[in-house]
Parts: structure tokens; C-alpha cells; sequence
């Protein structure tokens, strides 16, 4: 378990490098990906509120950091939007490939929603983000979800049921 708390620091902190530094040449019609928000999700769906919680709050005040702006609301949507992603974990069926993609499109309005009601949450560029990236979230959580789960399981050397 020691091994996938090391590596779960570990990813956190190169996705939040490269969302700083190239994340925007990932975006799709002007929309870059919250890839921070995607692994926040991912780490939800497996391992539960506490998991999702702890990696959305950290990568919040992470972003938040490396942005030098709006460091709470970024550690409080992301926090919440894990909370979100454990909670919905322990009601549904999460190895179906449509269970992550609703579960990071309906988180990513969620997000955006409590990002934009805390201070320091409003951009101008709010309402042309938010439908991107419900989409871009729908496509790369499943793929990640599974990418994750496969490191979770060679990490720990055995076949890890989804908590």
C-alpha cells in the first residue's frame, strides 16, 4: 500500500507539472484538459471518499501553487469533486466503461459550479470551458480509470477488486 500512496504523490505532482507547461497544447477547440481533475476523479472511483478527498485537495492547492491564483478554490472543487467521485463509487458498477465517463462529465460541472461560487473562481471564460470539457472529461476518464487501475494492480502484484 506504501507503493501506491508513493507513486499516487508522484503522478500528482507530474500531472500538475505538465498541466502547467503543455497542458494547453492538449486543448481541443481552445478547451484544455483539468488532467489533475481527471486523476482526482480516477483515485475517487477507486479507492473511495477518502482516497478522492485527500488527491483533490492536494492537487487543488498543488494547481493552485504552480498557477500562483486561486489556490482555495482550486483545493476546495477539486476536494469536493473527489468526495463526489468516492461517493458515487460505493453506489455504482464502476468496471463498466459508462460509469467513469457520466461520473467525470456530471463531476466536471460540479467543479466547475463550486469553483465559480468560491472567491477567486470566476473567469470570463467560464460558460465556453464548461461544455468542453464535459465532453474531453467523458472521453479521458474511462481510459484513464483503466490506466490506473492497472498500475494499482501491478503495484500491489495481484488483482485488485475496486474497493
Amino acid at each position: 500500500m506504501a507503493r501506491c500512496i508513493l507513486a499516487g504523490v508522484i503522478v500528482t505532482y507530474l500531472l500538475a507539472v505538465f498541466q502547467a507547461t503543455l497542458g494547453a497544447r492538449l486543448s481541443i477547440a481552445g478547451v484544455p484538459p483539468d488532467l489533475l481533475f481527471v486523476w482526482t476523479v480516477c483515485v475517487g472511483l477507486l479507492g473511495g471518499t477518502r482516497a478522492g478527498v485527500v488527491v483533490g485537495f492536494a492537487s487543488g492547492i498543488l494547481e493552485g501553487s504552480l498557477r500562483q491564483s486561486a489556490i482555495a478554490a482550486l483545493a476546495i472543487s477539486k476536494g469536493v469533486s473527489g468526495l463526489g467521485a468516492g461517493l458515487l463509487a460505493t453506489r455504482l458498477f464502476r468496471e463498466n466503461w459508462v460509469v467513469p465517463a457520466l461520473t467525470g462529465a456530471l463531476l466536471t460541472l460540479a467543479n466547475e459550479a463550486v469553483f465559480l461560487l468560491l472567491p477567486g473562481g470566476a473567469r470570463p471564460d467560464a460558460g465556453k470551458l464548461v461544455l468542453g470539457r464535459v465532453l474531453y472529461h467523458a472521453v479521458l476518464t474511462p481510459i484513464t480509470f483503466w490506466l490506473v487501475m492497472r498500475a494499482r494492480q501491478a503495484l500491489l502484484g495481484t488483482r485488485v477488486e475496486v474497493s
